[in-house]
C-alpha cells in the first residue's frame, strides 16, 4: 500500500524537523539554514529518488507549484525548471523555497538572521515549536 502524500505545508515541516537534528551542534547564519539543511537534496536532485512519485507530488501540490511556477518568474526573471520535463527538480525548488519560507517566520531565525548561531538541542526545538502553526507563503 503506498504511503498517503503530505500537504506541501507539512511535507516542509517535516523535512525541517527530519534535518535539522543532522545539524546538531553546527554553526551557521540563520539567513543561510534553509539552504544548509536542503543541501543533500539539491545536491541530488531529488526529494524521492522516483520520477513518478515527484510527478504524484506536483500533481497533489498543483496550487502551490503554480504559486511557485510564478515566484520563480517574479524573482528570478525566468522558471529554472519545467516541472513537465523535470519534475524531481521542481519539486526540489519548491521544498527548499518552501523551508526557507517556514524558517524565515520563526521568530529566533528573523532574531538571528546575520548572527552565527549554533544548532543546540535547544534551539533546534525552539525552531520546530516556532514554525508548527505556519504555513508556507510565495
Amino acid at each position: 500500500m503506498e504511503a498517503k502524500l503530505k500537504t506541501f505545508t507539512d511535507y516542509c515541516k517535516e523535512f525541517i524537523e527530519d534535518h535539522l537534528q543532522n545539524y546538531l551542534g553546527t554553526n551557521g547564519y540563520g539567513c543561510d539554514l534553509g539552504y544548509t539543511i536542503t543541501e543533500g537534496i539539491n545536491v541530488d536532485g531529488s526529494c524521492t529518488y522516483s520520477t513518478y512519485k515527484a510527478k504524484e507530488y506536483l500533481k497533489f501540490w498543483w496550487d502551490e507549484a503554480a504559486d511557485y511556477f510564478q515566484y520563480e518568474r517574479d524573482n528570478f526573471g525566468e522558471n529554472s525548471h519545467n516541472p513537465f520535463e523535470n519534475p524531481e527538480a521542481y519539486m526540489v525548488c519548491m521544498v527548499i523555497e518552501g523551508v526557507n519560507s517556514l524558517l524565515s517566520k520563526s521568530k529566533f531565525i528573523d532574531k538571528n538572521w546575520n548572527n552565527n548561531i549554533e544548532l543546540t538541542d535547544k534551539n533546534i526545538k525552539k525552531i520546530i515549536r516556532e514554525i508548527k502553526g505556519f504555513e508556507v507563503e510565495f
